[in-house]
């Protein structure tokens, strides 16, 4: 058990202040900093607070922890006006000092309390230079050059603003107590059944309305639906698409529907033969048949993807390159020379549903026949969530089934993170292609440092232009993000990154 309370069943309260969210997996662990997992960060985001924050259904930026900011005119320092009275759970300041602490043990490596995982860090973030404290409610960020999606990435959940006290009391085992400014603070852990949060009374935004907010695990999707029907829980994340027309239908339940910034995908190692050749890459995208798997699996509750970036993004640009064609497949396989031979390249893939993708290892499946029906065969490989993320972030896979969901609004959240040389890394990578293209980093560098929408459109046009041409992923679905909840429930905002917030529910 890890938190506050010595029993491992939630804490009694009354029944119309507490909300309980079944959910297919647990948490890994609480530090904003250090998550890379959407349980993860559900709960975090309930927990913590940023600079700045998303509005309640867009990715546009308003005030949080910082009630206002300017930039210089060279694009290179950001200066933040932090919010007054404002005070973590454990009653200490959130202040200048605190603000710089958080960004500081991820920037610097030889801060006392750095850890080597902070890896949104090495990624989204690599660019501050330096955090400065300017008076006791005002901080100046120092950046290595113009960057464009600079403010969308503070409000991004890794640079939440952490107690320093609660860092320095508990240190490496800060994630199993975490401490932040935000509308529920941590009251019990029991990992793999259930977190429970309880209201911060204090809380700068307003209390929230409930008492109690409890996320429990309940593996099978049919369970959640079961528990979510008889009101042992009020909502029930990623349900099997095929149950949310009962619940569209059921008079005590309702659906809450959003589309998602996300996209599901199928990733190709460029440095595994045979993906190294551009032809049986482009052959994979002709012989995957994405529009049944829209129909069958997600039962029509997203649209077939022709690029990595939604059609919510501004930047998108649809005009699909591959269509289902297994003739040209089969051509591009026999130009290339391929034979099956002895070796039959992994698929990788994941047991546990996600909202970019309700049924991954269904999915699997029918890449596996998809592939089969042109001369490919796969073996599906199926890992829990965690182990499929090291796997295939380490490079183990030939091909791969991942998602991304949006953690800003800058198209550069998806191209960048996704596509670019520096995010190849293997331990780290979020390139899970490891593809590398000189002409697309150009582009991505030049993108993140202009400051002309109309330019910053042009190159990313141009950039997915070229990421088609290449061929490193099959981009498989734009999601719906979709939530059961119970009719009395008001005030749950599904927001279009995926995360959910309940700081204004409230039970009728």
């Amino acid at each position: 058990m890890i938190g506050g309370l010595s029993a491992c069943s939630p804490p009694k309260a009354p029944e119309d202040t507490t909300v309980l969210v079944g959910r297919a997996s647990d948490a890994i662990m609480l530090d904003p900093a250090r998550i890379t997992t959407a349980e993860s960060a559900e709960v975090t985001e309930q927990l913590f607070d940023h600079l700045v924050r998303y509005r309640q259904s867009s990715t546009e930026i308003e005030p949080a922890l910082a009630v206002r900011w300017d930039v210089s005119a060279d694009g290179l320092s950001w200066t933040f006006d932090l919010r007054p009275n404002v005070r973590f759970h454990d009653g200490t300041p959130c202040d200048a000092d605190a603000v710089v602490f958080s960004f500081e043990r991820q920037r610097d490596p030889k801060h006392p309390f750095h850890e080597n995982d902070f890896i949104y860090w090495e990624t989204t973030y690599r660019n501050i230079r330096s955090i400065e404290k300017i008076g006791p409610l005002k901080v100046r960020i120092h950046i290595d050059k113009p960057y464009a999606p600079f403010l969308a990435n503070l409000a991004m959940f890794p640079v939440s603003i952490v107690s320093p006290a609660a860092v320095i009391k508990w240190g490496h085992e800060f994630w199993r107590h975490p401490v932040g400014t935000g509308p529920f603070k941590l009251v019990e852990w029991s990992p793999g059944d259930h977190i429970t949060l309880e209201a911060n009374h204090d809380f700068w935004d307003g209390a929230p309305q409930l008492e109690h907010l409890v996320f429990t695990v309940i593996p099978d999707a049919r369970q959640r639906l079961v528990a979510l029907e008889g009101g042992t829980i009020d909502v029930a994340e990623t349900l099997s698409p095929q149950d949310l027309q009962f619940v569209g239908l059921h008079p005590e339940l309702t659906l809450h529907r959003i589309a998602g910034n996300n996209v599901g995908y199928l990733a190709m190692n460029t440095l595994h033969p045979p993906f190294d050749d551009v032809r049986v890459r482009r052959a994979v995208n002709y012989a995957i048949n994405k529009t049944a798997i829209v129909k069958l699996v997600y039962q029509g509750m997203a649209v077939a993807a022709s690029s990595p970036v939604p059609p919510s993004f501004w930047g998108h640009v649809d005009e699909p390159r591959y269509a289902f064609r297994k003739a040209e497949a089969i051509r591009l396989l026999e130009e290339a020379g391929y034979t099956q031979g002895d070796h039959r390249p992994r698929l990788f893939t994941m047991n546990t549903p996600r909202q970019y993708m309700p049924a991954p290892e269904t999915v699997a499946r029918i890449i596996q026949h998809n592939l089969h029906d042109v001369g490919m065969d796969v073996e599906v490989v199926v890992n829990d969530i965690d182990t499929h993320v090291q796997l295939t972030q380490s490079g183990q896979h030939d091909l791969c089934l991942l998602g991304w969901s949006a953690d800003s609004g800058d198209p550069d959240n998806f191209l960048s993170t996704l596509f670019d040389p520096s995010n190849a890394v293997p331990g780290t990578a979020r390139n899970l292609s490891f593809y590398k293209n000189a002409e697309l980093h150009t582009l991505l560098e030049g993108a993140q440092e202009s400051s002309d929408r109309s330019e910053r459109e042009r190159r990313y046009h141009r950039a997915q232009d070229i990421i088609s041409r290449d061929a490193p992923w099959v981009p498989i679905a734009h999601a719906e993000v979709v939530v059961a909840a119970r009719a009395s429930l008001s005030g749950l905002t599904v927001h279009p990154s995926s995360n959910i917030y309940y700081r204004r529910v409230q039970k009728r």
